[in-house]
């Protein structure tokens, strides 16, 4: 993905995050996760997958930067698209599946 705006991270200059589905892995789900919650994540029950937060970790665990750096650097309108294409890796269900769950709650 083409940064609209170029970061800096450890003195690099980054135009590009080569963001790939085949980072999408268990590994780098659990470990976001684990960063997400620890840092104090907060979502509605059942619905992680829809906070933008955690995407962002998934995101960096999955191109294996600090979350911290992208939160840091990434203009808006890159952190929007990034979490995006990792929200596209879930096969775009989180959305539904909370609704799914509020549903049956009722």
């Amino acid at each position: 993905m083409k940064l609209k705006k170029p970061i800096a991270i450890d003195g690099k200059e980054i135009d590009e995050l080569k963001i790939e589905k085949e980072g999408f892995t268990a590994s780098a789900l659990i470990k976001a996760e684990k960063e997400f919650l620890v840092t104090g994540g907060v979502f509605p029950a059942g619905a992680m997958e829809d906070s933008r937060a955690y995407m962002l970790c998934v995101a960096a665990k999955i191109l294996g930067y600090k979350t911290a750096d992208l939160e840091d650097k990434l203009s808006g309108e890159d952190f929007i698209t990034l979490t995006n294409v990792v929200k596209g890796f879930y096969g775009g269900m989180g959305g539904l599946n909370s609704l799914i769950q509020a549903l049956l709650e009722k």
